[in-house]
């Protein structure tokens, strides 16, 4: 059975995102270019958007053909034009984070622990997929971090 405790971690980013940060970042003003401000509350989301996309198509790769293609899962991913960066608000870029995070839980939610055991070529080095997902965690928490500091400093009156 899949290691409980990293899917929780996994499904506690999607709840502390949407439970937590959805209602401020409706509110922040989301005509920026997250290209063009990296470090911005959209950004900030932006990344975190394209890493889960990136991630969960790795993933994918990986329990089909026991590799991936993706060699840098913070890197631009291959997406439709429809998702393209320019012009998203906060709410989108969530709303395709917590798809793309669904997709990742649906894959790895019900494997057996030598699957989770499994050492794989991934996009953060040769490590086991729990390493892995485990990594997607510590990320996911950092980016929580950025979110709130960005948020502090936009509304020091709450």
């Amino acid at each position: 059975m899949a290691d409980r405790d990293v899917i929780d971690a996994l499904i506690a980013t999607c709840r502390e995102l949407n439970q937590r940060f959805r209602p401020k970042l409706l509110a922040l003003n989301s005509g920026q270019d997250p290209k063009a401000n990296p470090d911005s509350v959209v950004g900030i989301l932006y990344r975190l958007r394209n890493r889960e996309l990136n991630a969960s198509q790795a993933v994918k790769e990986m329990l089909l053909s026991g590799e991936t293609s993706i060699t840098d899962d913070e890197a631009e991913p291959m997406v439709t034009l429809q998702q393209t960066a320019l012009g998203l608000t906060p709410a989108v870029l969530l709303s395709q984070f917590g798809t793309a995070r669904e997709a990742t839980l649906a894959m790895v939610r019900d494997l057996p622990d030598e699957v989770w055991q499994q050492a794989f070529n991934t996009p953060r080095g040769h490590i086991t997929l729990r390493e892995y997902l485990q990594s997607l965690v510590e990320r996911d928490r950092t980016t929580i971090e950025q979110l709130e500091q960005h948020l502090a400093q936009a509304s020091p009156s709450q």
